[in-house]
């Protein structure tokens, strides 16, 4: 009995198990739909959350990475920016920046009171003098350091061709004008400006009645660059030292004339003495352009545009006194006249003996605690602190050689 009641399960397993198929055909007919469509669905939605979540992780990292960009230095996780050096001081990485000069900066305003018109750099001063037509002069300076100037005079007249001119009306007539003005002598450029102090001081008392024209002390010529073949006198390249004590640079220009003679008895009540001419002289086109020793070569071409863009207008021109032939005639030719002196200053200016700037350059980063490097892709040249080129280990800025002293930097390297 046990053995055949074991059997019987044995063949109702092999009766189910043939039975199987009829269900294999219900089960296989209804994935088929299921097995296509539904991974798809599935896939289709989780590209969509994969990308969403990337999406959302890019414009975390951006926002990021801009924030902590703005900080500069060591945030900078794109590195360095434009205007960034990346350097190293004693293994901490960091980032220098990029300052631009003061001269590159300059934005030009424009000038024109209806009698001459110039561009001048924006938020400096401009002060015409008090003259009439002839002896027209104007001065645009920096209001915060009025070393940084140029000054224009049409005409200053009654200077003394000698001392024993001026002697003479000293001892006739002490007090006209001729026996206050100062001597020119030898009649040259630079003669004119070494009695410069003395020709302030006659025109800001008696003039101008103003401190317009300024004083220099030590005015040492460095170097003549040469004649102006259009008005007359010389280029000259001087320094000097400002109201403060502290050094300046310039260029110069005047052209002094001896427009006629007159001449007298050296004792009137002696026929026979010696005879002195004590016709005065002219001085025209007087032009000083100046800034701080340093700063001279950054803003030479800055100053010389005051200059290059100057006109005179009709008006002027008809009011000027036409009596005056020596240079009127000579405006009137040619209204671009200042221009083509400009162009003169500008070629003596670049045909200059480079040596006194590598020296005085070089002294003045040695005071100030800088060292100059130039930008091999752009050719700038900047004023790095003092051990740049110890923490820099990049290929693009390198030591400058001693003729790059005599060019303009474009900035500032500061950590």
């Amino acid at each position: 009995m046990a053995k055949a009641k074991e059997a019987k399960p044995k063949s109702a397993e092999k009766k189910a198990v043939k039975a199987a198929p009829a269900e294999k055909k219900e089960t296989k007919e209804a994935p088929k739909t299921t097995k296509k469509d539904a991974p798809k669905k599935s896939s289709k939605k989780l590209v969509i959350i994969i990308a969403a979540v990337v999406l959302g992780l890019v414009i975390i990292g951006v926002v990021v990475a801009v924030c902590l960009n703005s900080l500069g230095g060591s945030f900078n996780v794109f590195g360095p920016k434009e205007d960034e050096i990346a350097i190293e001081d004693n293994g901490v990485k960091e980032t220098a920046k990029i300052v631009k000069s003061e001269a590159k900066s300059v934005e030009f305003a424009k000038y024109d009171n209806g009698l001459v018109s110039f561009e001048y750099p924006e938020g400096w001063t401009v002060e015409v003098a008090p003259f009439d037509y002839i002896h027209y002069s104007f001065k645009v300076y920096n209001p915060k350091d009025p070393t940084y100037m140029i000054l224009f005079g049409l005409k200053l007249e009654g200077f003394n061709k000698s001392n024993a001119a001026k002697n003479w009306q000293k001892n006739y007539y002490p007090d006209a004008m001729f026996a206050k003005t100062p001597v020119i002598d030898p009649q040259t450029t630079e003669a004119y400006f070494k009695v410069w102090n003395e020709t302030a001081e006659y025109v800001n008392t008696n003039d101008a009645k103003s401190s317009y024209m300024p004083k220099m002390k030590e005015f040492t010529v460095v170097e003549n660059l040469g004649k102006n073949p259009v008005v007359g006198g010389d280029f000259l390249r001087a320094t000097f030292k400002d109201s403060k004590g502290n050094k300046a640079q310039g260029l110069f220009t005047a052209a002094v004339m001896d427009v006629g003679s007159y001449y007298v008895n050296s004792n009137v009540f002696n026929l026979f003495s010696d005879k002195i001419d004590v016709w005065p002289l002219n001085v025209y086109n007087t032009v000083l352009m100046t800034a701080p020793d340093a700063e001279f070569n950054n803003w030479q071409s800055i100053l010389d545009n005051t200059l290059a863009t100057m006109e005179f207008s009709s008006t002027f021109m008809k009011g000027f006194n036409e009596e005056e032939t020596t240079i009127a005639k000579t405006v009137q030719a040619n209204q671009k006249i200042y221009d083509q002196m400009s162009d003169m200053i500008m070629d003596s200016w670049e045909k200059r003996n480079n040596s006194y700037d590598i020296i005085s350059q070089k002294q003045s980063d040695a005071t100030l605690g800088y060292e100059r490097v130039y930008d091999t892709e752009t050719g700038d040249i900047y004023k790095a602190y003092n051990g740049f080129t110890d923490d820099y280990t990049g290929d693009r800025y390198q030591p400058i050689s001693d003729n790059q002293y005599t060019e303009a930097i474009s900035g500032y390297i500061e950590k």
